[in-house]
């Protein structure tokens, strides 16, 4: 994952923000009742954009993905560059405020057992059987100590097994410590943290204090290595730090609606913050010193909070109301990411001794990674209960046989 960032004095309240009343006891009465529809839209797009960021993978200019193709676009590289800087902080907000939602309308026992078959049912269903196809493909044709020991196991303590499904068992971890936080987290706000949340410089002393961790646990984990490592192929410690504060942030928008309003409404500070913080990005050399390392690693996440409110911004003006585009793609994106990745490796692949321009392949591989998911989906998932609580974690509907 991408990481980097600066905290400056930024992400002031738009000054339409507190004057908007009607629009605020709509938002709160949606934010006590039921999810907020840009909310949905949002994060079924975060997970279309993981399509985006595969496809565009094998012809990054550093040539390390699974399939390495012999072209190299700067354009695609850009392309993930951009992608990384908001999608996962922006997803793992979202999927902070949802969760919070969710604890606040079910017991505790509940809430976990929703949330695990929700995220590890689908990643086990997933790795044992197209993420062990792709595993299997990309093999060696003859590795030493067969298929388990010279392809597998490597693969699995890399990482590589779970592959695109990591974000998945990170969530779960939030969502249990979440569960055991309940106590704390339920209390409603009131006193003085309620008045200082009210405070106009609350929001921004905030991002900016989060903007830190990642220089803290960069720091961390060069003081102990073993935190930037994939700890059993299933989580890096590291990154499971730096993304925290996002879904912490969630959790504290769902709490407090005011909050989540300010939140969405940024002014003119976040642009001058966000673009502050790219000069910085842009201007600090790489491999920098200690000191300018520690800049640019603050600016890169300072970026990514900015790039978050104005996502959510757009969000809430553009796709605020009920959708039916944004309803069928909630309901087919988390098939889409599940099974695009082995589709991206095939089509690329298939596609390496192809004389044709990165940005055509891109584009192919794209498309039919997209369609070929989204075909199963329809085939296989979407008629299916069992094979949607199996894909998609979905509840097997009331007296549905068990076996």
């Amino acid at each position: 994952m991408s990481r980097r960032p600066i905290p400056v004095p930024v992400l002031p309240v738009g000054a339409g923000a507190m004057q908007a009343d009607a629009q605020a006891s709509a938002r709160e009465s949606a934010v006590q009742g039921a999810r907020l529809h840009e909310l949905d839209a949002m994060r079924s797009v975060l997970m279309l954009l993981g399509v985006v960021l595969h496809a565009s993978n094998p012809y990054g200019l550093e040539g390390r993905w699974l399939v390495a193709d012999p072209g190299r676009s700067a354009t695609l590289e850009a392309l993930s560059d951009a992608i990384h800087l908001f999608r996962m902080p922006a997803f793992f907000l979202v999927a902070g405020y949802f969760s919070m939602l969710l604890l606040g309308r079910q017991a505790t026992g509940s809430f976990l057992r929703e949330r695990m078959r929700r995220l590890l049912l689908p990643t086990l269903a997933v790795l044992l059987s197209l993420n062990l196809v792709q595993v299997w493909m990309l093999a060696p044709p003859a590795p030493a100590g067969g298929f388990v020991q010279g392809a597998l196991l490597p693969a699995l303590l890399r990482g590589d097994w779970l592959g695109h499904l990591w974000f998945l068992v990170d969530l779960a971890l939030y969502c249990l410590v979440l569960a055991a936080l309940r106590p704390w987290v339920a209390t409603p706000i009131r006193g003085r943290g309620l008045a200082w949340l009210a405070r106009p410089q609350a929001l921004a002393l905030a991002i900016g204090t989060a903007a830190l961790v990642p220089l803290a646990t960069m720091a961390a984990a060069h003081a102990l290595p073993i935190l930037a490592r994939e700890l059993g192929g299933l989580v890096n410690p590291e990154e499971l730090l730096d993304h925290a504060p996002f879904f912490a942030m969630g959790i504290l928008l769902q709490r407090d609606p005011a909050l989540l309003r300010r939140f969405t409404m940024p002014g003119a500070g976040t642009w001058w913050c966000g673009g502050i913080a790219w000069g910085l990005v842009l201007a600090l050399p790489t491999p920098a010193g200690p000191a300018a390392t520690a800049v640019a690693v603050v600016a890169h996440a300072l970026l990514a909070w900015c790039a978050v409110r104005l996502l959510f911004a757009g969000f809430t003006r553009w796709a605020g109301g009920p959708s039916r585009t944004f309803g069928y793609l909630s309901d087919a994106s988390y098939s889409i990411y599940l099974f695009h990745h082995v589709w991206v490796v095939v089509v690329a692949g298939m596609l390496l001794p192809a004389p044709w321009p990165p940005l055509g392949k891109f584009t192919v591989v794209l498309v039919a990674a997209s369609v070929l998911s989204l075909a199963m989906h329809h085939v296989l998932v979407r008629p299916h209960p069992r094979m949607r609580w199996l894909f998609n974690g979905r509840a097997l509907p009331r007296g549905w046989p068990s076996r």
